[in-house]
């Protein structure tokens, strides 16, 4: 039996599986932009935020096979509903590395460490993030309300 709710649900779902070749964040970026402009799930800044958000989750899990396996493949799934989308970014590497012990990335110390803003910057741009480690790879859930 179909929910009155479903019957007329205009958010949807969107995967892509990619190889890891940094080439192929943008594609992700732009593909889930438009999925997220299709049901118009997101406006202005949010819009914005969730194309950085896509780019370092992607970029984080492409890295990650990298270390890994080359071959790996990233799988990102982007589910838009009406002020609302999830983004779930998938990878094959070896799971997430221990917390280092690096400043804020607001401190003026930050200035000289290269590199670790991507989950700082997820975390500070998402509505609310989870990690899941795993020995196939890491995942990470994000959401985003408008």
């Amino acid at each position: 039996m179909v929910s009155q709710r479903d019957e007329y649900d205009i958010g949807g779902t969107v995967e892509i599986n990619i190889p890891s070749r940094v080439d192929f964040v943008a594609v992700v970026r732009m593909v889930v932009a438009a999925a997220t402009n299709a049901v118009e799930a997101l406006h202005g800044d949010r819009l914005d935020d969730l194309r950085w958000v896509t780019s370092e989750a992607t970029t984080n899990a492409i890295e990650a096979n990298l270390a890994n396996d080359p071959s790996g493949r990233v799988l990102v799934r982007c589910l838009v509903d009406e002020g609302l989308v999830q983004l779930i970014v998938s990878d094959q590497g070896p799971g997430m590395p221990q917390k280092q012990d690096v400043p804020d990335i607001t401190h003026p110390e930050r200035l000289h460490i290269e590199g670790g803003f991507g989950i700082p910057l997820m975390q500070r741009l998402s509505s609310a993030v989870n990690f899941v480690a795993a020995d196939t790879g890491t995942t990470v859930e994000m959401k985003l309300y408008q």
